[in-house]
């Protein structure tokens, strides 16, 4: 956890679309607060598709090979870690961009409890498990779980005093065409997925047909505001 301060404040912005200019490189940091223990979160709402992290651009012909996939939709780049996120009306991906007390210790660790934190209180009574779900897309340390299926992953972009960390949120059961194509994505690079280590938001609160615009009331977040938040 960050020391110092019990809360957090944070403030929440209105959604924009995903391809927006400003979410291709690192003037992503003009969105994070001059004060530290201020956060911005941001919601993007992406078209069907999927965002590649750096880990798979810098991968000669991986790029290529997930753009030529038959209806895989948009690929989009991205500055922030990770490699797969997907993107589409299953999906809703939040911005957390935060600035960080001088000499946070693990600061990936601590914001990552913030995110999931906060998460935890705007999606009660879900409770979530980190670490990594082996089979799932995009698996990693920052995997958010619920019952060993994966809900949520998390990818990070570091600077010495700020964090950028992008949340990807599966919202419902996906069709049998969606789970293919996000298959086929990471087999260009490595193993599959694996849809029984995958679960939603809607199945976790019994609404299995949960829209990206049901999902943002629950965040608090149609519209700008700002609210406190446990650090």
């Amino acid at each position: 956890m960050i020391p110092g301060p019990s809360e957090w404040e944070l403030t929440i912005l209105p959604a924009v679309g995903e391809r927006d200019p400003q979410l291709a490189d690192d003037s992503l940091f003009d969105l994070v607060p001059s004060t530290p223990l201020h956060a911005r979160l941001l919601p993007l709402l992406s078209r069907r598709g999927v965002t590649l992290g750096p880990a798979l651009t810098r991968r000669r012909g991986v790029v290529e090979a997930i753009t030529g996939i038959p209806g895989v939709g948009e690929v989009r780049l991205s500055p922030i870690g990770g490699t797969i996120g997907p993107g589409g009306p299953s999906w809703l991906s939040v911005l957390f961009a935060a600035r960080l007390r001088e000499g946070t210790p693990r600061p990936l660790d601590a914001v990552l409890e913030v995110v999931r934190g906060w998460l935890e209180a705007r999606f009660s009574p879900l409770r979530l498990d980190r670490g990594r779900v082996e089979g799932a897309w995009c698996p990693g340390f920052s995997d958010l779980s619920v019952g060993g299926r994966k809900l949520v992953g998390v990818g990070f972009k570091l600077r010495r005093d700020a964090v950028l960390a992008r949340a990807v949120v599966q919202l419902r059961p996906l069709r049998e065409e969606e789970l293919r194509v996000l298959d086929l994505c990471h087999r260009a690079f490595g193993p599959g997925v694996a849809g029984e280590v995958l679960t939603s938001l809607g199945e976790q609160l019994a609404q299995p047909q949960i829209t990206r615009r049901r999902a943002l009331r629950l965040l608090g977040a149609m519209g700008a505001r700002t609210e406190k938040i446990p650090g």
